[in-house]
């Protein structure tokens, strides 16, 4: 293993030629200091390129550079603790490959897509900050069996958090301020665990796909349902989630035999619990607050306890 240090250069592309030169295991170490040189690849698998203080290296698009890093490699790159801003595109691009990290990175103004985790399977994006994104989505999941964990994902165009792959896990994410929806599920068996999701456009969560499974999210002031299970969101589960003052309804369930159990819901503007789908269960959920009633279920065969 090698260690390629980097420092900032008037001329020249000094990330790029450092990539360009490491193996698979080496270090890319960035010292601190601004670079805004065009988008680097990395076609080299097991390659870490990271800032050596974080946040510290600054890739600076200057609003004409498309992206920051674009990742082709078969496996295992990781792009550590860097500030990204101003890119005409995506910041970080994940084009192929399995087991990517993406990690500790604060990317602001983008037109494109934060983290773009475009392909693949097995990506982990953690700890990153993702503000004003242009594009379809703060973070965009289309990999598969991936997980996206403790990032912040606020104030961008489009959706929070969009999981548009199979298979993934969102975990303790916070999301907020987003033009339209917090966290949208578009996929099968995608988990979305003690996330917290505030004041986003159009809704909190929204599930358009069978077998997912909401855990423990903390869900308020969302313009909007808080939490909507739409049309193809059949077999899910919803279990212990906080769905609070918003400007809909608490929990909205369009969809077949799902399980709503333990949710606490309060002061939405618009029922508690709606259940316009077929053959649901609802159980042990708690209600405070809510106009006009608690409760509206126009579905047929739906049990609650």
């Amino acid at each position: 293993m090698a260690i390629i240090s980097v420092f900032p250069s008037p001329i020249g592309t000094p990330i790029a030629s450092a990539v360009a030169l490491a193996a698979a295991g080496d270090v890319v170490l960035v010292n601190d200091g601004t670079y805004p040189e065009p988008a680097v690849t990395v076609a080299t698998s097991n390659v870490k390129i990271i800032a050596k203080h974080e946040g510290a290296a600054i890739r600076q698009g200057l609003n004409a550079a498309t992206s920051a890093f674009i990742v082709t490699a078969a496996a295992g790159v990781e792009i550590n603790g860097f500030t990204i801003q101003n890119y005409t595109a995506d910041a970080i691009d994940v084009t192929a490959g399995t087991n990517h990290r993406i990690i500790g990175n604060t990317i602001n103004n983008t037109l494109g897509i934060g983290i773009d985790l475009a392909a693949g399977t097995g990506h982990v994006a953690w700890r990153n900050s993702v503000q004003d994104a242009g594009g379809a989505a703060g973070i965009n999941v289309v990999s598969t069996d991936s997980w996206i964990v403790q990032n912040v994902s606020f104030s961008n165009t489009s959706v929070g958090i969009l999981l548009a792959g199979a298979n993934n896990a969102a975990i303790g994410n916070t999301v907020s301020q987003n033009g339209t929806i917090g966290i949208s599920s578009t996929a099968a068996n995608n988990l979305l665990f003690g996330n917290t999701v505030s004041q986003n456009g159009t809704s909190g969560i929204t599930v358009a796909a069978a077998n997912n499974v909401l855990i423990r999210n903390n869900v308020e002031n969302n313009t909007g349902n808080g939490i909507s299970i739409t049309t193809g969101g059949d077999n899910g589960y919803l279990g212990a989630n906080d769905s609070d003052e918003n400007t809909q309804t608490g929990i909205a369930i369009g969809a077949t035999f799902n399980s709503v159990e333990f949710n606490e819901m309060e002061f939405n503007k618009n029922f508690g619990l709606v259940i316009s789908g077929n053959e649901n269960t609802a159980f042990g959920n708690r209600f405070t607050g809510n106009t006009p009633t608690q409760l509206s279920i126009t579905g047929t065969d739906n049990n609650l306890f």
